[in-house]
């Protein structure tokens, strides 16, 4: 199971702390023959939630040493992000840019942008959206789909267990249309849900709390990646 640390947060130095744990977590994975932590960030916009955190031009200014970055947009209009991200790309080592659907105008303009710098693109449906909600002609160029199991926009909700019908539904429309997209699971995961989620073929969790609430982070991000 793929673990994408998840950092929510208006607070740079809270931020770069969260990295710098990230980065820790590396260096003993890597003496354990394991070469790579990617976390997620995430932009909320106080628009698309009641939420603001920090913003594409903010994380230009942390140090990710090795770590690899996704950037989960929950904003008003997620393609004006893109636009910010393209002009810092060169200080933040992204992987990946997941964006909400909800207030998405563009789908196709915001999937176009993304695979310019190389950058997988990704569209995330927030826990009551549905599927279809993706274009059809959208699919065929995600490179990863994440399911909300909690409402966007904070940390320390609890799972809603409607998300595994659609992670089961979600499996299904891959195989179907013989699609090849990562399927990341997002929101109030803890540990005794993981292996439920990995038998149903999702790839990967976003953890929050499940990790920054640990004692021993480490110890809590292998329990989940296991």
């Amino acid at each position: 199971m793929r673990v994408y640390p998840s950092i929510l947060t208006g607070d740079l130095v809270k931020a770069q702390a969260q990295l710098d744990e990230c980065g820790g977590i590396l260096e003993q994975l890597e003496a354990e023959g394991l070469d790579h932590v990617v976390v997620q960030l995430d932009v909320i916009d106080g628009q698309f939630a009641d939420n603001l955190t920090i913003t594409p031009i903010d994380l230009a200014g942390l140090e990710f040493g090795k770590l690899k970055a996704d950037v989960h947009l929950m904003t008003e209009e997620p393609l004006n992000d893109v636009h910010e991200l393209q002009s810092v790309k060169g200080r933040i080592p992204v992987r990946a840019v997941i964006a909400q659907v909800e207030r998405m105008s563009h789908q196709a303009d915001f999937i176009e942008e993304v695979r310019k710098e190389d950058w997988l693109p990704g569209l995330s449906l927030d826990a009551f959206t549905p599927l279809d909600a993706i274009g059809r002609d959208s699919w065929q160029n995600l490179k990863v789909v994440q399911l909300m199991s909690i409402e966007a926009g904070f940390q320390g909700q609890s799972f809603l267990p409607q998300t595994l019908d659609k992670i089961e539904e979600l499996v299904a429309l891959r195989r179907d249309r013989q699609l090849e997209f990562e399927i990341v699971v997002d929101g109030g995961i803890k540990e005794d849900l993981v292996s439920k989620i990995l038998a149903m073929e999702a790839d990967g969790v976003a953890v929050g709390t499940g990790i920054w609430d640990a004692p021993d982070k480490l110890e809590a991000y292998k329990n989940f990646a296991s």
